[in-house]
């Protein structure tokens, strides 16, 4: 079965990575209506909200909002819907994918640049609880 809805999350920190992530989304998925998102995580942590003005983070998400649209162009998913959410990253991704009923997460299993061998933990708790499938993309490395 292929997926009708799509949704991809990508770090707004880490480019190279989300536009390997956003190329093979793009290659493999372009009968899907796809979805981006990036959370901000800062809000998850309620000892910081506190010392964060609402206009601040209002200026984070539409710093956030620029630079995923700007990735989306690059990676030609100019079209995609995109979200910038806020929260846990692992709460918010199956929150979202419930939301917009997607048949489809796809992530990054790791970084590029890391040389982990183990899941992260964000993509660790997506996988385990997500209501619907999801796609741990591992990106080939320069020693592969």
């Amino acid at each position: 079965m292929k997926p009708k809805i799509v949704l991809v999350m990508v770090d707004i920190a880490h480019e190279e990575s989300s536009l390997t992530l956003l190329s093979y989304v793009r290659q493999n998925f372009e009968e899907a209506t796809i979805h981006v998102s990036y959370v901000m995580p800062y809000g998850y942590y309620s000892y910081v909200e506190p010392f964060v003005s609402k206009e601040s983070q209002a200026a984070a998400a539409e710093r956030a909002r620029q630079h995923l649209s700007a990735l989306l162009t690059k990676s030609g998913l100019e079209d995609a819907a995109y979200h910038v959410l806020r929260g846990g990253i692992g709460e918010q991704v199956v929150l979202e994918a419930s939301s917009i009923k997607a048949d489809l997460v796809v992530i990054n299993a790791t970084r590029l640049d890391s040389h982990h061998t183990t899941l992260g933990t964000h993509a660790a708790q997506i996988a385990r609880h997500c209501g619907c499938s999801v796609l741990l993309h591992r990106a080939p490395t320069a020693d592969a």
